[in-house]
């Protein structure tokens, strides 16, 4: 089963303990929590289909062994636990 993802890209982290390393985040989509401070909130609804492969594949461009998976929230999708058992 594919996983809904809004985006993909390598950038800097900029929280965390992580705070200033390069970091690949994987954004999926959806959301039910509505923060307040939320400031993604076009990953509420907007993405495409992916299946975890297709998510391997994409972020091998990149020469980073920090990953994010954001959202939205993910752990909405049941499959994001397969997604970060590939991901270790």
């Amino acid at each position: 089963m594919p996983l809904k993802v809004n985006e993909i890209y390598f950038s800097i982290q900029g929280e965390s303990t992580h705070a200033g390393r390069p970091c690949i985040f994987i954004r999926l989509t959806y959301c039910n929590l509505r923060c307040t401070y939320c400031d993604t909130e076009y990953a509420f609804y907007e993405g495409h289909d992916m299946t975890i492969s297709d998510i391997m594949n994409n972020i091998k461009k990149w020469n980073c062994n920090l990953v994010e998976v954001t959202g939205g929230e993910p752990l909405v999708q049941a499959e994001c636990i397969d997604l970060l058992h590939e991901l270790v």
